[in-house]
């Protein structure tokens, strides 16, 4: 399986995950100039900007690691973007992880503040 392959089942394990966790989706793969977004979603009050990192492995780190400040810099500026056209500026916001390590998800609620 290449990786774009493990990328497209990891973000659907991450629907089906958050769904039945109260996570109501909004949109999947949000992309602008600006950045992509690969799920937002509305949870405890909150329009939650998630970012799904999946692995096979941690032989390269844990998926977490993959999103680095600039990744986390490009999602903030793609979640600005998405509140201004949506009309929403001024909601409450967080920034998700979900990381998926062969097969085990794991949500990371408000893993990072831009």
């Amino acid at each position: 399986m290449n990786t774009h392959s493990i990328g497209v089942a990891g973000e659907d394990l991450a629907v089906k995950y958050l769904s039945k966790r109260k996570y109501k989706i909004l949109e999947r793969n949000f992309r602008c100039k600006l950045g992509e977004i690969d799920i937002i979603a509305f949870n405890e009050g909150f329009i939650a900007f998630i970012e799904v990192k999946s692995r096979s492995d941690d032989k390269f780190g844990l998926p977490r690691e993959a999103v680095s400040p600039y990744k986390q810099q490009r999602i903030a500026s793609a979640a600005q973007y998405w509140l201004y056209t949506n009309k929403l500026v001024g909601r409450s916001v967080r920034f998700d992880v979900v990381e998926i390590l062969s097969g085990n998800v794991n949500v990371l609620k408000d893993a990072f503040r831009p």
